[in-house]
């Protein structure tokens, strides 16, 4: 029964529920407005988590405004747009970080992933700023119709709220931010942003909701016997040329953003504990994290139903 209801949650767009009937065609919910905002660089789970984005477009769930790039290898940009050519979704705004990071980091895959077609220009001094695509994207929405997911540091955001709250206010319905609630090491405080991150976790003007799982859930195995993409060749080469699964925290940002409690339980009962020792406390309507509903099993068929074309 388990299983049917994953499947159910899968491949509809009602809520998938034992005993809820399907919603009439009058009933069905619109597409998700996402702006994906991706490190895509050092870890390949990214990928991983646009692979679904893109999925979830095909399906209608999702309809993906702009992506922004929150690192700075010179080949982020163009890996992010191949794959979104190959989805055939190549017209979809890229913007960058165009400030300085410490200690940049490596990737084993972006630049084969960049060989792959794409329309952006190499020349970076050509390509807009994560903040022009912000305000340019978010200026045309509706108000308070855009879900922003950060599967990576929060630079771009810290910007966007520094320099234009009042359109984060009005435009933005949440913010989805992947990232761990006791220490996080990596995308809270990578490249001296801890402080960044601070600042968006506590003076953001939307609802925030953090998204700590998946790191026990490995996906993207099932690539092995796909037909040729970036996608696939990013894990071929962060795997070092073998296909095996990578765990799955931003691909679980994704699925909440889109799919919600069909997934995932909502709470406020705790906190964020910073490694610069700055406790945020959760806070009803403000600051929530999410709990599973389903075991890591049944998360791991999801998904790389997701990410990969074929039935894993």
């Amino acid at each position: 029964m388990r299983y049917i209801m994953l499947l159910c949650c899968l491949l509809s767009f009602w809520r998938c529920s034992a005993d809820t009937p399907p919603e009439t065609e009058g009933e069905k919910k619109d597409p998700v407005k996402v702006i994906f905002d991706t490190d895509m660089c050092f870890d390949v789970d990214d990928v991983g988590a646009l692979a679904v984005l893109h999925t979830y477009a095909d399906q209608k769930s999702a309809e993906i405004l702009a992506v922004c790039f929150n690192e700075t290898h010179k080949d982020g940009a163009a890996a992010i747009d191949a794959i979104n050519t190959w989805y055939g979704r190549g017209d979809i705004p890229i913007g960058i970080y165009k400030g300085e990071l410490a200690d940049p980091d490596h990737s084993k895959y972006l630049s084969y992933l960049a060989a792959y077609p794409h329309n952006v220009p190499d020349d970076h001094s050509k390509i807009k700023s994560a903040l022009e695509v912000y305000t340019e994207t978010l200026s045309v929405q509706p108000d308070q119709s855009v879900v922003i997911i950060s599967v990576g540091f929060l630079n771009n955001l810290e910007l966007l709220l520094s320099q234009h709250k009042d359109l984060v206010s009005r435009k933005v319905k949440k913010l989805v931010i992947m990232g761990g609630l006791i220490k996080d090491d990596f995308n809270f405080v990578r490249h001296n942003l801890v402080s960044c991150t601070e600042k968006v976790l506590k003076e953001w003007p939307t609802p925030i909701i953090i998204t700590q799982l998946g790191g026990n859930v490995n996906t993207g195995a099932c690539l092995k016997t796909e037909p040729d993409s970036p996608v696939r060749e990013a894990y071929y080469r962060w795997f070092d040329n073998k296909f095996e699964g990578r765990a799955s925290w931003d691909s679980f940002a994704v699925l909440y953003a889109i799919r919600g409690e069909d997934f995932f339980e909502e709470k406020w009962d705790g906190y964020i504990v910073l490694q610069n020792g700055v406790t945020i406390d959760m806070e009803k309507g403000r600051l929530h994290y999410i709990a599973p509903l389903f075991t890591p099993e049944e998360y791991q068929h999801v998904i790389d139903y997701l990410i990969c074309k074929k039935n894993p």
